[in-house]
C-alpha cells in the first residue's frame, strides 16, 4: 500500500538543496510511495494526513525558524515515531531539540541498513538524490544545474569551529560517483557542473583514483558542456508515467521560459507561442496534473519539439568542478597540485583561517600559479581566535599574491559562530559589535566577496591597517555611502571629532569607545555623557537620507 510522505525544509534562504531529503525521497519512491516536498509552513499540508514526515535542519543560528517549523507540522495527525528530524542542527543540538519539540532527532548520516526504522537493507545515503522534488516548489536553488555529491566523507582534522566531526565522524576515503552520474543523466538530463561537498578530499589515500574518475566523467581541463534537450527528456518521462508531477512542472517551465526568449526569428517564436495557445498547454485549467495535460502535449509535441530543438541554446559552455568546502593547504603536495591542474577546477578553494598559516598558504598559492591554476577562492574565518589585524593581513596577502602572480583570488570572510549558538550574536574575544557590523556593512556592498583587484580592496578595506582601523569605527552610513559622505564632508567632520576627543587624554575617548563598540546609538544618556562625546555619537544615527543620496547619484550620472 502506498504511503503518503511529507518532506519539509524550513523557509530559510540557502544555496544548496537538501541532499538528505532528496535521498529520502529517492528511497520512498523506490518503495512506491507518494512524496511531497515543501519549503516552509503550509496550512494546507498541515491539514492532510501523512504516514511519515521528515524535517531537515541546517545551522544552529536558524534555531527559532527550525523549531517553529517542526512544531507547526507536529500538529498534523501523525504519531511521533513517524516524525523524523535530521541534519546539522539535529545532530549537534540533539538534546536541546528533543527537549524543545519532543521529537528524538536522527544523528549524522543515513549510512546503515534499517535506518529510520525501515526493514530492508537499502542504505539511503548511497542512493542517487531525487532532483525531481526541486521542480515541485517555487524556490530556486542557485546550484540547480550541478551534480551535487561526495567522493569522500569526514575529515582527519577536528577543528573546534567545525561540525564535521559530529556529522561524519568516520573518514571514508573513496565513494564511487560514475554510476550515480549516469543515473542522473538518464533521468534528469546531463548537468553542467560538478559540485563536490567533500570536507577533506586531500586526506584520501585514493586521491589519484578520485581525479581519474572526475576526468572520466568529462571534467578535464577545458571541458565543455552542451545542454541536452530537456523538453524531449521530460516529455519521454511524462509519456511513460502521466502522473509524474515533476516532469509536468518541468515541461511547463521549459515552455514558458522558451516562449519568452528573444529569438532573432520572431516569426518562429510566434509560431511556437501559437501552438502553446492552440493546445492550451499553459492554461489555468491545466494546473491539475494528469492525463488531460498529457493528451494535449501528445498533440502539440510534434509541432513544438522541432522548433525547440532548432532554436534552443546549444552553444558550448565551460563546465567546472568545485570542491566547495575547500582543500587543506597542509596536505597539498606538488603531486596533488599537478593532478588538480588536470581537471577543470574553478575555483580552487584553499582555506586561510589562521594568520599563523600564512607561509604555507603563500607557498601553496604559488604552487597553484606554477601549474597555471589562476582562479582561486578562499574562506577567511574571523571572529574566532583572530584579531581584526589578522583578518586585514590575510585579505591583504591575497591582494599582494594577485599582483605578484597575476591571479584572481576571491576571498570570502566567514564570521565564526559556535556550532550550538541559536543566533548570530556571538562576539569573539578580540571583536565587538561595531567591528562585526562594519565588516558586514562592507561585505553587503561587495555581496560577500573581496574582489581580487587592489584598487577595489583599498577602497573597501583601506590602504593600510591604520585606515582599516578607522573604518572599523566609522558610522555605518558613512561606510555604505562612502563617496557621498566624503563629498558632503560628513566623514571629515566625524573624524575631526574623534581626533579632538582622543587628544584630551582624560578618559573621554574611552567613554566614547564604550558606546561605539556596543553599536547601540538609540538611547544615549545625555546627562551621563560628555557633550563632545554626545556630538560625536550623533554621527552614528542614520545621518544619510536615502532620498538625498539617490538625488546626488542622479546628478553625478
Amino acid at each position: 500500500m502506498k504511503k503518503e510522505i511529507l518532506l519539509i525544509e524550513p523557509n530559510y534562504r540557502n544555496k544548496y538543496p537538501p541532499l538528505g531529503l532528496m535521498k529520502i525521497s529517492a528511497y520512498h519512491k523506490l518503495k512506491g510511495d507518494n512524496v511531497t516536498f515543501y519549503k516552509g509552513c503550509s496550512k494546507k499540508l498541515q491539514a492532510k494526513k501523512w504516514d511519515r514526515i521528515y524535517v531537515a535542519t541546517l545551522f544552529s543560528f536558524y534555531w527559532k525558524q527550525t523549531i517553529k517549523t517542526i512544531n507547526f507540522y507536529k500538529r498534523c495527525e501523525i504519531k511521533t515515531k513517524n516524525f523524523f528530524v535530521g541534519g546539522i542542527l539535529a545532530t549537534t543540538m540533539f538534546d536541546e531539540l528533543y527537549k524543545e519539540t519532543g521529537i528524538k532527532p536522527v544523528k549524522g548520516l543515513l549510512d546503515k541498513p534499517n535506518d529510520l526504522g525501515k526493514k530492508d537493507e537499502i542504505i539511503i545515503d548511497k542512493l542517487t538524490p531525487d532532483y525531481d522534488i526541486l521542480e515541485t516548489i517555487d524556490y530556486v536553488y542557485p546550484t540547480n544545474n550541478s551534480y551535487i555529491s561526495y567522493m569522500t566523507r569526514g575529515c582527519c582534522n577536528h577543528c573546534k569551529f567545525c561540525a564535521v566531526p559530529y556529522l561524519e565522524p568516520a573518514y571514508i576515503d573513496y565513494i564511487q560517483l560514475k554510476d550515480q552520474i549516469k543515473d542522473i543523466n538518464n533521468r534528469y538530463g546531463e548537468k553542467r557542473d560538478l559540485l563536490l561537498m567533500d570536507n577533506n578530499v586531500l586526506a584520501s589515500k585514493q586521491f589519484d583514483k578520485i581525479i581519474d574518475e572526475i576526468l572520466e566523467l568529462g571534467f578535464e581541463k577545458g571541458a565543455k558542456y552542451r545542454s541536452p534537450n530537456l523538453f524531449e527528456i521530460y516529455y519521454n518521462r511524462l509519456s511513460k508515467h502521466y502522473s509524474d508531477i515533476a516532469a509536468e512542472n518541468k515541461i511547463k517551465s521549459l515552455l514558458n521560459e522558451f516562449s519568452q526568449t528573444r529569438l532573432k526569428k520572431k516569426v518562429v517564436l510566434g509560431e511556437f507561442q501559437s501552438y502553446i495557445s492552440e493546445f492550451g498547454l499553459l492554461d489555468d485549467d491545466n494546473k491539475k496534473y494528469g492525463k488531460r495535460f498529457l493528451t494535449k502535449l501528445h498533440s502539440a509535441y510534434p509541432h513544438l519539439n522541432p522548433i525547440y530543438e532548432k532554436y534552443r541554446n546549444k552553444a558550448p559552455r565551460n563546465r567546472f568542478i568545485d570542491f566547495n568546502q575547500g582543500i587543506d593547504a597542509r596536505l597539498l603536495t606538488q603531486a596533488k597540485m599537478k593532478r588538480l591542474s588536470e581537471i577543470n577546477i574553478k575555483p580552487l578553494r584553499i582555506a586561510f583561517d589562521n594568520i599563523k598559516d600564512k607561509d604555507i598558504y603563500k607557498e601553496k598559492i604559488r604552487l597553484a600559479a606554477e601549474f597555471s591554476i589562476k582562479e582561486l577562492s578562499n574562506y577567511v574565518l574571523y571572529n574566532f581566535i583572530d584579531t581584526p589585524k589578522d583578518l586585514y593581513d590575510r585579505l591583504k596577502i591575497n591582494i599582494d599574491l594577485n599582483e605578484e602572480l597575476n591571479l584572481r583570488i576571491f576571498s570570502f570572510p566567514m564570521k565564526y559562530i559556535p556550532i550550538t549558538d541559536k543566533d548570530r550574536t556571538y562576539i569573539g574575544e578580540h571583536w565587538n559589535r561595531k567591528y562585526l557590523r562594519t565588516i558586514q556593512a562592507i561585505l553587503n556592498v561587495t555581496h560577500g566577496a573581496v574582489m581580487p583587484r587592489q584598487d577595489f580592496f583599498e577602497k573597501a578595506f583601506g590602504k593600510s591597517f591604520n585606515e582599516f582601523e578607522k573604518l572599523l569605527l566609522m558610522p555605518e552610513d558613512y561606510i555604505i555611502y562612502r563617496a557621498y559622505s566624503k563629498e558632503k564632508c560628513l566623514t571629515d567632520e566625524w573624524w575631526n571629532r574623534i581626533e579632538s576627543i582622543r587628544s584630551k587624554c582624560n578618559g573621554t575617548f574611552d567613554m566614547a569607545l564604550e558606546v561605539i563598540y556596543s553599536n547601540d546609538f538609540k538611547n544615549i544618556p545625555t546627562k551621563e555623557i560628555d557633550v563632545s562625546v554626545h556630538d560625536l555619537l550623533e554621527h552614528y544615527k542614520n545621518r544619510v537620507k536615502l532620498s538625498d543620496f539617490n538625488n546626488w547619484k542622479e546628478m553625478r550620472k
